[in-house]
């Protein structure tokens, strides 16, 4: 047993080899969920499972797509087959890793919606960096200037900044004024209930780089019309549209209506079905997002598992919370400059 960022019960695994060596993986939640993710339980309840089924896994000598099968067909919950799925696939790294390419990071500076103040009607501003030292560098920079300008704001849910009043124009304003050049990336949550946005407007008067979940996931005629209007000015970018589920980004690309997806192990259950959801994202031309969840864990294997599959993007969330911090402080162990 774990807790959550949010301070709720999440499941933690051991797993000892032949050898005596023990690995322990903890695995997160999401706060916004799409349908499509894999169903999840109590931490209590996949505990429960977990013990249950113990006797069809232990002192078996599994490789992890054997290993992943057995656990869907098992037919228990996400949450209990990504526990035992990751902690395998984490006690299979014997030797620190070396990581030839790094990712462009997603920077969260603002969030809004159900991760913080509603007043801010987009879930997450973001911006794109190449390097760990700039984005610390800058977020240290949005912190100076809300200091100064005496702008009083709370900390979301994934570490960011989220002042109360401030709406999605002053976000945005803030971010040009001191952050020029650098591309925004916005997570527009249209799964849930937000404003009308002027995506013309929006793109006219700022930098944008990405759009993530623009419309519903069942809004289909309206994310190809998105996609046929803009796929040539930003990356369009399906979460809860594909939720890290192969056959949804089978859809999503008949009619192609997307140019990357995020990845989140935890929509889809197993290491092996995440990676074959990057595998068709890449033979798609597809940009891949390594994403945390809005209720993580101060584990940080999903930062070796963005750079295994040698992801375009990742999103960590801002650095005002100690298990968004884990995963940056694993990217600079790990030599990202």
């Amino acid at each position: 047993m774990n807790l959550s960022s949010m301070g709720n019960e999440t499941v933690e695994i051991i797993i000892t080899d032949d050898k005596g060596h023990a690995t322990i993986a903890a695995v997160p939640a999401g706060i916004s969920a799409g349908k499509y993710e894999a169903k999840t339980i109590t931490a209590r309840e996949a505990i429960a499972e977990i013990e249950r089924v113990r006797g069809t896994i232990t002192g078996k000598d599994w490789d992890q797509k054997t290993l992943d099968e057995h656990l869907v067909s098992l037919g228990i919950a996400g949450n209990s087959t990504l526990a035992i799925s990751v902690t395998f696939w984490k006690s299979q790294l014997t030797e620190e890793p070396k990581y030839a390419k790094f990712p462009i990071l997603l920077l969260l500076m603002f969030e809004g919606g159900k991760h913080g103040n509603e007043s801010l009607t987009i879930q997450e501003f973001t911006i794109q960096e190449s390097l760990l030292s700039e984005a610390i560098v800058d977020f240290k920079l949005m912190r100076k200037h809300l200091k100064e300008n005496n702008i009083s704001t709370t900390v979301g849910v994934e570490g960011a900044f989220s002042p109360a009043g401030f709406g999605n124009d002053d976000a945005l304003r803030i971010i040009k004024e001191l952050f020029t050049g650098k591309k925004i990336s916005l997570d527009v949550a249209g799964s849930f209930e937000n404003e009308n946005i002027n995506f013309d407007k929006l793109m006219a008067e700022n930098n944008i780089g990405s759009i993530e979940d623009p419309y519903d996931e069942e809004a289909w005629a309206k994310w190809e019309e998105f996609y046929n209007k803009y796929k040539e000015k930003i990356l369009i970018i399906g979460d809860d549209l594909t939720a890290t589920n192969t056959q949804r980004i089978n859809k999503a690309l008949n009619p192609r209506v997307i140019s990357g997806v995020i990845i989140k192990p935890n929509q889809n259950g197993t290491i092996s079905g995440t990676m074959e959801a990057v595998r068709t994202a890449r033979e798609n031309d597809l940009k891949v997002v390594f994403s945390h969840r809005g209720e993580d864990t101060d584990d940080d294997w999903l930062v070796d598992l963005a750079l295994t599959a040698q992801a375009d993007y990742v999103k960590f969330g801002g650095m005002e919370r100690g298990e968004r911090i884990a995963k940056y402080n694993r990217l600079l162990e790990l030599g990202m400059k």
